[in-house]
């Protein structure tokens, strides 16, 4: 088998100091702020990344929601020394980018009493042009679970790249991490050292900035970065697995949508009720009864209607235009249930009653050579 080629980029943000007395605005008001809220929340980072784009000639930022960092970092960016130039803003729910078109030179940002030397790094997607990818977020998903995900989506749908973004990982090193996946069957694979603060994960208001930046800020920096030319990217997390039939892939289905998007619904599935511990993607062959409806993805072509007008987000794109047009039934995830290091919190739970899916069996042994 070809090794994958794979390539780690350290991503090129900027976080104010803990010293410094300017932060982000919270987004709830002061009786809704839990410890878990305060604990979680990031107020101190100012943008994730800088990239080089050459194509468009100027540097692309992908940031939390600035909020109240916003005339902080607009009027404190230079180029050469001058003030930047006017700036392109596009905001989501969830994060935001900024692109300043300027020919190359020294960036630095006065901000909290600071010059910051900003040290933008080169665009990517050259290496990723006309190939199916896989894009997903991880901090301390077991190697093996991330290789059997990779190897799996590139046997079944002909993936060929990954863009994996790593979010801390202590449990190993982005060398390890780079040598687990080389042996997948993917061509290529870029890994982006994240060690940013994820976010609260509770429930925010229903007015509410959503507190929850990360991750829906690293699929729309892979959309403008790596995998701007990619042929379709299908976005899902290293506990999931796309089911369809034999032979059938969903990035043909993507890249064959007028709308150059589809929406993938899917099931919890469990591995056998006496596992007392995390279990790899095999063991997951049960389902419940009545059967688990879990949270859809999505596979998406980076230059369709659907990514140009709305940007990615983890679940809800396009609102009602994805719900009428993009949803299919060919195509379904298997969402692990076990499949993860979180799972002391309230993740590691079977239901009443479970069947044991001999479809699932098949697929895992014909995949993993075995099954739970």
């Amino acid at each position: 088998m070809t090794q994958t080629d794979v390539t780690i980029v350290p991503l090129a943000g900027y976080r104010l100091p803990e010293t410094a007395a300017l932060r982000r605005d919270y987004t709830r008001p002061p009786e809704r702020r839990s410890e878990y809220y305060l604990a979680e929340y990031d107020d101190r980072t100012v943008f994730y990344d800088c990239v080089h784009l050459a194509r468009e000639g100027g540097y692309l930022f992908t940031a939390p929601r600035f909020l109240n960092l916003w005339s902080h970092f607009r009027g404190g960016l230079k180029i050469g020394g001058k003030p930047a130039g006017r700036l392109r803003r596009v905001k989501w729910l969830r994060c935001e980018q900024a692109f300043l078109k300027a020919p190359e030179g020294r960036l630095t940002l006065d901000i909290a009493g600071e010059t910051v030397e900003i040290v933008p790094r080169k665009g990517l997607a050259e290496d990723f042009a006309g190939l199916n990818a896989l894009v997903a977020v991880s901090k301390n998903n077991r190697l093996d679970w991330i290789a059997n995900w990779a190897r799996f989506h590139a046997a079944d749908h002909g993936a060929d790249a990954m863009a994996l973004f790593d979010n801390g990982s202590t449990d190993y090193t982005l060398e390890e991490l780079a040598e687990a996946v080389r042996g997948t069957g993917l061509k290529r694979a870029v890994i982006y050292s994240a060690p940013f603060p994820y976010g609260p994960a509770d429930k925010s208001g229903r007015f509410d900035v959503s507190p929850r930046f990360f991750q829906s800020a690293m699929l729309n920096l892979a959309r403008r970065d790596a995998l701007d030319r990619s042929r379709a990217v299908l976005s899902i997390d290293i506990d999931e697995l796309v089911l369809g039939p034999e032979g059938k892939s969903v990035f043909d289905m993507a890249a064959g949508h007028p709308l150059g998007m589809v929406t993938i619904q899917g099931s919890w599935v469990f591995p056998a009720e006496t596992t007392e511990g995390p279990a790899p993607q095999q063991a997951h062959v049960w389902r419940a009864v009545p059967d688990r409806k879990c949270n859809r993805k999505w596979c998406m072509t980076p230059r369709g209607p659907m990514s140009r007008a709305f940007g990615w987000a983890v679940h809800q794109i396009g609102g009602i235009t994805q719900n009428l047009f993009t949803m299919q039934g060919k195509f379904r995830l298997a969402h692990c249930r076990a499949c993860s290091t979180g799972w002391k919190k309230n993740r590691f739970r079977f239901p009443d009653e479970m069947e044991r899916d001999s479809a699932l069996v098949a697929l895992m042994t014909r995949h993993f050579g075995g099954a739970g």
